[in-house]
């Protein structure tokens, strides 16, 4: 496996105890060191990424500022750790890097259940964030039926948080919702995204806003953008207030968040409760638990929470009328 850390400090919610880690998975070729290879390039803070094989990661030349053989560091921050005595091993490194990476990406293999993967994003200092499964567009459905790696491919779809459905510019639109609505009644825990060529923007991997829309545009460097049209394409809303909520709202938010919204995270004050809670959402899965100790989410004074979404997944009033008024 190998590692990526970029430069910038901190997110809206500032650091946090233990490190999040995202699980990226898939069937062989489904496009998952791709991806890996546009975080490399597009990261924009200390993300460690562990994958498989140096060979398989083409990092552009220019980028690369010292390989000392288990370890290639990056001139944008970016670190590569091989995972060539394990990933136990490789999770030590991390977690001993300094600067401290801010965030662990780990890329499954081909034929690994993500699932167990993602059993060590629950180890000392580390937290599992999401586990993101990528599929072939034009092959998932046959793989998914084949008698020799169906029940494998089977597996990894259910252990998604988000699927993503790569490659869409190699099929029809027909194919494309095809095998979208199939997902959707089979995996019916995750959410489903479109990308091409393993373009997924780290607001959807993350749960990070960005200063601009998020998803796929175009690329001068790589090529134009394909199947960028608006309804591809994710925001994010933001609400925030000094007013503490009740549970119960939050709990009625968390439920009533359309399929389209890929992610929700922020910071709560609650009534009665002295300790803010943080609220993470992904797919459809979602957590609220207490701030821990010492973090930045402990000392947070109000409430704020940051949806992201498909472009008018939710309007701007949505939030509004569902947890009262906002201060901005």
């Amino acid at each position: 496996m190998s590692a990526a850390a970029s430069s910038t400090d901190g997110d809206e919610l500032g650091p946090p105890a233990d490190m999040p880690v995202t699980i990226v998975g898939g069937y062989l070729g489904s496009g998952k060191t791709t991806l890996v290879n546009h975080l490399l390039r597009t990261a924009t803070e200390r993300v460690a990424v562990l994958v498989n094989d140096f060979g398989d990661v083409d990092v552009d030349a220019d980028l690369i500022e010292r390989d000392d053989g288990d370890v290639i560091a990056l001139a944008n921050g970016c670190i590569c750790c091989s995972l060539v005595d394990g990933l136990a091993s490789a999770l030590v490194t991390i977690a001993e890097f300094e600067p401290r990476p801010h965030r662990l990406v780990i890329e499954a293999s081909g034929v690994a259940d993500p699932a167990s993967v993602a059993a060590y994003g629950h180890g000392p200092g580390f937290e599992l964030d999401a586990v993101v499964v990528l599929v072939d567009a034009a092959t998932v459905r046959e793989q998914a039926i084949d008698k020799y790696i169906g029940d494998t491919v089977r597996g990894q779809l259910l252990a998604a948080d988000v699927l993503v459905v790569n490659k869409v510019d190699l099929v029809d639109e027909e194919r494309v919702a095809s095998v979208t609505g199939w997902l959707d009644e089979v995996v019916d825990r995750a959410v489903v995204v479109e990308a091409a060529r393993g373009r997924v923007d780290t607001a959807v991997l993350f749960g990070r806003v960005t200063d601009g829309p998020v998803g796929r545009t175009a690329d001068d460097r790589d090529g134009p953008a394909v199947h960028a049209s608006a309804d591809e394409v994710y925001q994010s809303w933001t609400w925030t207030s000094e007013q503490p909520l009740a549970a119960a709202a939050v709990e009625r938010l968390m439920s009533d968040l359309p399929d389209a919204v890929v992610r929700a995270k922020g910071i709560v004050r609650l009534d009665g409760v002295d300790r803010p809670q943080v609220v993470q959402r992904v797919g459809r899965r979602w957590t609220m638990e207490p701030a821990r100790t010492g973090s930045g989410a402990a000392a947070a004074e109000s409430s704020r929470l940051v949806v992201i979404g498909r472009r008018g997944a939710i309007d701007d009033d949505w939030l509004y009328d569902r947890l009262g008024p906002a201060v901005c």
